[in-house]
């Protein structure tokens, strides 16, 4: 008996923290500098760091928890040894999930934590051939923002962004640290 009072109550608790908090859909955008933690070693030139954006669509359910699917894309990395170059293009497709914590009236911080579709284009040049190919691999996702909240409907976020992109075996984190903005509706 104890044991279904218990559960009762945590039930009405819930449903209480629910309603005070009305549940919303938001979009998010963002961009800002990516970062690309690959080794260089034996290249001429070697450039790991570029501009990113992400789009996210999620709901919120009133009680601190979203759910969130979005795209982000890192931007170009790129190398060169002689008569060789080498680009690489991460891109990611996300689903997770983010906790939003209060840290005051207007300020606040969220903490994701999802799976992330990571495709990764490679393209090199060699004299006057070239070619691509792309590798697409299932990794963690993890992301970070401190927010401030303009209005009720809109918040900006400064955050960071970091999750690993493979090709040919060769694995590296790509970080993104971006300021955008959440609209809720």
């Amino acid at each position: 008996m104890k044991k279904h009072a218990i559960v009762l109550a945590t039930l009405l608790a819930a449903a209480s923290a629910h309603a005070q908090s009305p549940s919303q859909a938001y979009v998010s955008l963002a961009a800002g500098a990516t970062h690309f933690s690959v080794d260089c070693t034996g290249t001429t030139s070697c450039d790991t760091s570029d501009t990113g954006g992400k789009l996210a669509i999620g709901y919120a359910f009133g009680n601190g928890f979203s759910l969130e699917a979005g795209y982000m894309s890192f931007g170009k990395f790129k190398g060169a040894d002689g008569a060789m170059s080498v680009t690489i293009k991460p891109t990611a497709l996300t689903l997770g999930g983010a906790y939003a914590l209060p840290l005051g009236t207007d300020w606040g911080m969220n903490v994701r934590l999802g799976i992330a579709q990571v495709k990764t284009k490679a393209s090199a040049t060699v004299g006057s051939l070239s070619g691509s190919d792309s590798e697409s691999k299932a990794k963690v996702y993890a992301g970070v923002g401190l927010t401030y909240a303009v209005s009720q409907t809109v918040k900006l976020e400064l955050g960071l962004d970091s999750t690993e992109a493979q090709f040919g075996g060769e694995k590296g984190t790509v970080r993104m640290v971006s300021l955008g903005a959440r609209f809720a509706f």
